[in-house]
């Protein structure tokens, strides 16, 4: 069976995607490339989409996924137009070569490298990485102090995502490392230990309407534990930590 379809890119998208239910399921990038098909998209997957290709030789230590399953092609392109991967294939889809995204992968990829120096495979490759190169690539780093505050980072136990310690080392925000929250039952006995008054407006309240608050901060020294946990009202609580 034969179909014959005409129409924008992205109603051609579309089309495919409806058909695509049958049979072997393909992934959303095996879908553009069908769609976007031309010169641009063969010269990609010559760097991009084939079993040993260049980019998997020096980027699989810092990527998830297959290349023959077009993984790394999307991700290249994700890094390289923060994440409009339909709007770069189109307006480079007849453009000879895929040599600019291919020279742009490799200077992301040279840069993580000389700024992480350590590969901690396991943590790195859910890592976001252009849009952090996309951002610092022109910042004056040292991989040296990186390198001592990682593994700082790694061995701390209050740090539960891992992965999160590669952003959080350029942005500084705590959001990205899952720092240890306090466990119900610790709260539940400060709870009690303060009769439910919060400690900064001193009023009561239920424990619902209370957080648990990190008395000596993380950043501090602080560990999650009974003695360094205080109950604060959402409010007070959330004031705080803005601080």
């Amino acid at each position: 069976m034969v179909y014959l379809c005409s129409g924008t890119d992205s109603e051609k998208l579309e089309w495919f995607k409806t058909i695509n239910i049958a049979g072997e399921k393909l992934t959303d990038q095996e879908l553009r490339n069908a769609v976007y098909s031309g010169t641009w998209v063969t010269d990609a997957k010559r760097y991009f989409s084939k079993t040993g290709c260049p980019a998997y030789g020096i980027g699989s230590d810092y990527l998830t996924g297959s290349p023959i399953r077009q993984d790394y092609l999307e991700t290249a392109i994700e890094w390289i137009n923060n994440g409009d991967v339909e709007g770069y294939m189109g307006v480079h889809q007849n453009d000879p070569t895929a040599i600019e995204l291919w020279n742009y992968f490799q200077s992301a990829i040279s840069w993580v490298s000389a700024t992480f120096t350590v590969k901690r495979t396991r943590f790195m490759k859910t890592v976001d990485w252009g849009t952090l190169y996309n951002k610092f690539k022109s910042e004056k780093l040292d991989p040296a102090a990186i390198e001592t505050e990682t593994a700082k980072l790694i061995g701390d136990d209050e740090v539960e995502r891992k992965s999160g310690i590669y952003p959080y080392i350029l942005t500084r925000d705590e959001k990205y490392l899952g720092i240890r929250t306090f466990t119900d039952s610790i709260k539940q006995k400060v709870y009690e230990k303060q009769d439910g008054i919060c400690l900064i407006c001193k009023k009561p309240f239920n424990i619902a309407e209370m957080e648990g608050d990190h008395i000596v901060s993380w950043k501090d020294g602080g560990k999650t534990v009974e003695a360094n946990c205080q109950m604060l009202c959402k409010i007070d609580n959330r004031t705080k930590s803005g601080r």
